[in-house]
């Protein structure tokens, strides 16, 4: 059973050599690194920011500090275009500080954030209708082992992402907002973006559903490390060579809800799809352009 998920990296392409600051903050961020893997179909964002369990961010009643722990099973495909599912059991925890916050999936937060995802953030909101923030994500790489059709293709090292992403709440649970994402280490990710829609529903005092769909675009480099084949790689692998352009990555689509269980327990669930698009569809590392996954995780707040 896989711990964390991870992405994969050209074999011929060539990495950087950290130097002193790197590898100091990456040590740093070690223990926080987010299960999320920069070669996975993104989970569409799934609604507009909602409070609903804790006091506005800058009421004089809410507390400086939150912090949760708990676990999280999810079933979906090995990487991008693969066939294969598996299931993975990931542990996963929140901590918050005034507008900087930590936590290894938006799930674990002590209070819906749809859309949001694990990895260190700061708040830079000038209200609760504007949403902006930036983050940084410590992705663990991935090894080719993971997945027997990765096999020749190398592995891809671990690596620091910067997130940066703005939302706007429209109207009636509504949102829009664009995300960017970028390897601060330049070690192959490249970077890449998407435009997503969402919106959330109280389906009931004690639980919240949310919706969301998302486009997905990416640069040429990322499209090269996550969907093309060097030539080394296809003498390896067997894959024919391809050298894919910058282009529309993927069309997703997600609906989860978040449900208070009493006390200081809540649980959260829900699933994705996905379809390729462009470039990535037409990888031969493609096996299937539609994916999907589901999640069901339990979490204690303190």
């Amino acid at each position: 059973m896989m711990w964390w998920r991870r992405g994969r990296l050209a074999a011929g392409s060539s990495v950087r050599g950290a130097g002193g600051w790197e590898l100091l903050l990456v040590a740093a961020l070690a223990p926080w690194a987010s299960p999320a893997a920069a070669d996975e179909v993104p989970t569409a964002p799934s609604g507009a920011e909602h409070s609903a369990q804790t006091l506005p961010r800058d009421s004089p009643g809410r507390r400086p500090w939150d912090a949760s722990i708990g676990g999280v099973l999810v079933y979906g495909p090995e990487f991008a275009g693969s066939d294969r599912q598996s299931l993975r059991l990931n542990p996963g925890f929140y901590l918050r500080w005034d507008r900087i916050s930590i936590a290894t999936r938006g799930g674990f937060r002590s209070a819906s954030e749809p859309g949001e995802r694990g990895g260190l953030r700061i708040d830079l909101s000038p209200s609760e209708r504007w949403r902006i923030n930036v983050g940084l994500r410590y992705d663990l790489g991935r090894q080719e082992s993971s997945s027997g059709q990765l096999m020749g293709m190398g592995n891809i090292p671990s690596t620091l992402r910067v997130r940066t992403s703005a939302t706007y709440k429209l109207w009636d649970g509504w949102s829009a907002g664009a995300t960017a994402v970028f390897d601060a280490l330049g070690r192959g990710g490249g970077w890449q973006g998407d435009a997503h829609l969402g919106r959330e529903l109280r389906f009931s005092p004690d639980t919240t559903w949310s919706l969301g769909a998302a486009l997905a675009y990416a640069g040429d480099r990322h499209m090269q490390t996550y969907f093309g084949v060097t030539d080394e790689q296809s003498l390896r692998s067997g894959y024919p060579v391809y050298t894919p352009p910058a282009g529309m990555r993927d069309l997703s689509a997600a609906v989860n809800a978040r449900t208070e269980l009493g006390g200081s327990w809540h649980m959260f669930y829900g699933g994705s799809a996905a379809r390729l698009l462009g470039p990535a569809a037409a990888s031969p590392l493609t096996r299937q352009r539609d994916v999907w996954s589901a999640n069901l995780g339990l979490v204690y707040r303190f």
